[in-house]
């Protein structure tokens, strides 16, 4: 199967139980972005920037692992590249957010990666400048959390994705970039902090 012929909508389940939406016996679920984006708001209220940022990068790695090792496994992938690419596909049908890769090379035996792109439309930084305006650094936590556990997935190390630019920083667009971890600067190490236990199991 190639990655641009995957559907989520085919492959979801609605009614398997009274209140129960299934991908591959994975329960779905669908919640409004507003409601997200207070519940995120919160977070940052009760316990301030620097631990919810931690909290939800962590929330997303879990999702974006879970999600890799459900693809991996549940279907029949052509070649490596379109299992990840994949990843940014899954993501954009979900509603999360409009994933444009750009640039992508890598060798695993070498452990060698890099994957660069674009987010358009991402729900996180618009709900950031809704309650916080303008931030002086990148704000989309949760979706960098998923590409790092995917891409860590797929690599069987640790990689992490920064973004470069953010709508929540005023940006036109997000870009994020995906790389080993000793290839990014000091400004990587509060990322890697709160990932640290999750890389560790990959």
């Amino acid at each position: 199967m190639q990655a641009s012929d995957f559907d989520l909508e085919g492959d979801l389940t609605y009614g398997s139980q009274a209140g129960v939406n299934e991908f591959h016996a994975n329960r779905m679920v669908t919640f409004n972005a507003d409601a997200i984006g207070l519940l995120r708001q919160q977070l940052i209220d009760a316990v301030g920037t620097d631990q919810a940022r931690e909290l939800l990068l962590r929330f997303g790695f879990q999702s974006g692992y879970a999600d890799y090792l459900q693809m991996e496994t549940g279907y029949d992938w052509a070649t490596p590249d379109d299992l990840l690419e994949v990843g940014p596909a899954l993501h954009t049908q979900e509603g999360v957010v409009a994933v444009e890769p750009e640039e992508m090379e890598y060798d695993r035996e070498a452990g060698e990666f890099y994957f660069e792109g674009l987010w358009h439309n991402s729900y996180e930084a618009q709900q950031h400048v809704i309650h916080n305006g303008v931030s002086d650094e990148p704000v989309c936590w949760s979706l960098m959390g998923y590409g790092s556990a995917w891409c860590s997935g797929f690599m069987g190390e640790p990689v992490l994705e920064l973004e470069t630019e953010c709508v929540g920083m005023g940006d036109d667009v997000c870009r994020w970039v995906i790389k080993p971890i000793d290839e990014w600067d000091d400004r990587a190490e509060p990322y890697v902090a709160a990932l640290q236990d999750f890389f560790e199991e990959v």
